[in-house]
This record gives C-alpha cells, sequence and structure tokens, in this order.
C-alpha cells in the first residue's frame, strides 16, 4: 500500500536533526521500506516554498521550481512509505494542503506528522532563532509580542507557525484526524534510553532504529543566554542596511554562530522567569486539551507539552556575562580560523634578491 506522511515542523523541535539523519540514513530507509525522495536534503524546502509562493517570493525561484513534481514522481513509483519534511508546511492553511494533498492523489493514504514542543522552551527557542536571523528584540519585547496569543495582530509570526491547535485543525479537515499524528519532544531529563524524538518518530512511519543507524552530521546549535545577548547586540550594528543578509548568513550565522560559538561552553540556556511563565502555563493547557479532545494519535505523551509554574533558576545576563561571550567567540575564531599565507608578489621577490645580494656584498667588503 501506497502511504506517504507529511512531517510539517514544527520549527525549533529537532527538525534538523529528524531531517538530517534521514538524508543520511536514506539508502537504509529504503531498505526499510521507507522512500526520502529528492536529489538533494534542499529539495524538501524548495517544495515547502513553491507551495506558497506568494509567501515565499524570495525562495520560491524558477530554477527549484522542478524540485516538488521531481519528488512526486519518485514517491508515485515507490510502492510503500514516503516521507516529505519541512517545517514550511506549518503554515500552508487549508487551500494549499487540498492542493498539496491532491498532488499525492496517486497514494492509499496520506498523513500529517507534526513535532510539538512545550511553549516554555519554545518560546525562548524561537527568540534565539529569531537574534541568529539578524533581529535585535530582547526576550522582554519578544514576549510582549506573542503572549496575547495567536489572534492578536502583530508582525511577529510566531503563532503562524506555533498554534498547533489550528494547524492540527487545518489538517485533519483535509484527511482526517485520525491520520494527524503528534510526536511530542521529550520534556527535559525525562527521556528514557530508546524513547526519544528520533525513536517517537520512526514509531509513526513504523521503521525500526536500528535500521537507521547513521548519525546527523550538524544539529541546529543552542547559544546561551550571554551568547544570545551578544548575538542580538551585535545585530543593531548589523541590520540589513549595514551588511546585506547573504553576508551576514555566511560569516555570522554560518561561521561564527555554527562553527565558533558552538564549540565555546557560554553558560546557563535561555529560560523564562516566573513573571514570564503564567501565560505559558495556561495557554500550554489549551493546546493540550485540542490534542486531547481531538483524538489525534500521539506518538510520546502529552504531559510532555504541559509547562510548570515556576520559571528557572538562572540569574539574569549582566554585561559582564556579555562581555565574557564576547571575548569567548573572538578568541575561538583566533584559534580555529586557517591563515593562509598571502602570495609573494614578484615586486617584493625582486625586492628581497637584491637585499640579500647587498648585504652578501657588504660582507665581502669587511
Amino acid at each position: 500500500m501506497s502511504v506517504v506522511y507529511v512531517h510539517v515542523g514544527l520549527p525549533k523541535t529537532g527538525t534538523t536533526h529528524v531531517q538530517g539523519r534521514l538524508w543520511r540514513n536514506r539508502n537504509h530507509a529504503m531498505a526499510a521500506g521507507l522512500l526520502y525522495p529528492g536529489v538533494n536534503i534542499e529539495d524538501h524546502f524548495h517544495a515547502a516554498t513553491h507551495l506558497q509562493p506568494e509567501r515565499y517570493l524570495d525562495w520560491a525561484r524558477p530554477e527549484h521550481a522542478g524540485a516538488w513534481p521531481a519528488m512526486v514522481e519518485q514517491m508515485r513509483q515507490w510502492p510503500q512509505r514516503s516521507l516529505v519534511s519541512h517545517e514550511l508546511f506549518a503554515n500552508a492553511g487549508p487551500e494549499r494542503i487540498r492542493q498539496l494533498v491532491a498532488d499525492l492523489s496517486f497514494a492509499d493514504e496520506v498523513h500529517a506528522i507534526l513535532t510539538v514542543r512545550d511553549l516554555g522552551r519554545q518560546v525562548p527557542s524561537v527568540w534565539q532563532e529569531n537574534v541568529k536571523n539578524q533581529r535585535c528584540a530582547t526576550l522582554d519585547e519578544f514576549l510582549a509580542s506573542v503572549s496575547a496569543g495567536p489572534d492578536a495582530p502583530g508582525d511577529e509570526p510566531f503563532w503562524e507557525f506555533q498554534d498547533y491547535r489550528r494547524i492540527l485543525a487545518d489538517w485533519s479537515a483535509v484527511i482526517g484526524a485520525e491520520r494527524v499524528h503528534v510526536v511530542t519532544v521529550p520534556a527535559k531529563g525525562t527521556a528514557e534510553p530508546g524513547d526519544g524524538l528520533w525513536e517517537r518518530f520512526l514509531r509513526v512511519l513504523d521503521v525500526d532504529p536500528a535500521r537507521l543507524p547513521e548519525a546527523p552530521v550538524r544539529d541546529n546549535s543552542s547559544l546561551s543566554a550571554s551568547q544570545t545577548e551578544f548575538l542580538r547586540r551585535l545585530n543593531t550594528r548589523l541590520q540589513p542596511t549595514d551588511v546585506e543578509w547573504n553576508r551576514y548568513e555566511r560569516l555570522v550565522k554560518n561561521v561564527l554562530i555554527h562553527e565558533v560559538m558552538s564549540h565555546v561552553d557560554g553558560g546557563a540556556p535561555i529560560g523564562l522567569a516566573s513573571g514570564q511563565l503564567d501565560w505559558v502555563v495556561d495557554y500550554s493547557d489549551e493546546l493540550v486539551s485540542a490534542i486531547v479532545e481531538g483524538g489525534y494519535p500521539v506518538s510520546g505523551t502529552v504531559e510532555d507539552l504541559r509547562v510548570a509554574r515556576g520559571g528557572t533558576d538562572s540569574p539574569p545576563v549582566t554585561d559582564e556575562d556579555v562581555f565574557d561571550a564576547t571575548l569567548d567567540a573572538i578568541a575561538e575564531w583566533v584559534k580555529m580560523s586557517t591563515i593562509v599565507d598571502p602570495p609573494v608578489r614578484l615586486k617584493t621577490r625582486v625586492g628581497n634578491v637584491v637585499r640579500a645580494v647587498r648585504r652578501r656584498s657588504q660582507a665581502l667588503r669587511r
């Protein structure tokens, strides 16, 4: 039987880890009856952007328009289970979901998978990701923009991707609630051996984790609270009017963050204090109720999505903490940077020869 699973995120729920591991294990997966289609791992991204070209105009470029049709054809030829995965599917909306499911009409069944993490970790994680992408808002400013819930007006797209009550309803309206799966990210420090996010995800696909042994090359590394505040302050000097996104992405995101700061112990992670947490606790309970009442199949437990009151005991970040994070980043960059000797110019070589002859002549006269 042909079954296609569409993993729609949510963003910041371990999607980079899952996708990277799936790609590295794609040959093993086929042997286990699962197709992870595409010529390149980026094809899943291009598929998601071309489903919503009006929303992702800068990314839905003509040269990548063939990625989704090619993946569809691969899945059409595969008689077992297939999986498409990208978090930009999370905000597709009913019309685009129907379009995607129509493209998959050859399949006997279409299922959706949502990976979901508790809001207590999700909110600061999304804020940090914003900072990694050239944003300057403080955590308090970010909280003020999202705490009113998904129906409040504003420019911050947090709920567009994180309101899983709406996303579950959108997908279930098209394919049925029984085919919309929730995979919960284990609560911090609670995962037992063999019951992490990876194992829970593969459980939905009916794939034995032992058959996909390759680990991912790199995850989307998290920064500490002090590192994130250093980067946020750096961003105030690196806005799009100062440096274009391509340069920022290459130097700051790919090198400074992923290759330098990720190798430095920056101290305590970001956490929400008790005063910041009350609305998160209340809204988390509403979202969990939507899963239970909707009858969606769950891999893991919805208790992982509840948030306890009390907040973090981590002290606030001081200017000294930020200064230390800055020095650590600079020092690590110097230590790891590869130095390439510049080519010696012809004029310099000639000058060196002339000076050597002069020194030899002077030595013979003495």
